[in-house]
C-alpha cells in the first residue's frame, strides 16, 4: 500500500496483542496493513486506503480495552 494514498494512525498498545490487532484488521479485506514500528514499546502503524480510516477507526475504539490501546494518533503520511 503506498503512503501517499493512505491515512495512517500510529497506535501503542499491550504488545501482546500486536498479533491480533493485525489479524483483526487485515480479516477485513483490504482496509488496512498492521506494521510494528517497535515490538519492545508495542508500537504500531496502519496505513488505510482513503475511505477506510472511519471503519479502521472505529474497530480500534471497539477493541481499545481488550487490546490495552494506550495512545491512537494519526501520523502524517511522509513521516517513517
Amino acid at each position: 500500500m503506498h503512503r501517499d494514498r493512505c491515512a495512517v494512525i500510529e497506535l501503542v498498545l499491550n504488545s501482546a496483542s500486536i498479533h491480533l490487532l493485525t489479524s483483526i484488521i487485515e480479516a477485513y479485506d483490504g482496509i488496512g496493513t498492521v506494521t510494528t514500528l517497535d515490538r519492545r514499546l508495542a508500537r504500531v502503524r496502519i496505513c488505510t486506503p482513503s475511505g477506510f480510516e472511519d471503519l479502521v477507526r472505529k474497530i480500534v475504539e471497539a477493541e481499545r480495552a481488550r487490546l490495552g490501546i494506550r495512545s491512537v494518533r494519526p501520523s502524517e503520511a511522509g513521516a517513517p
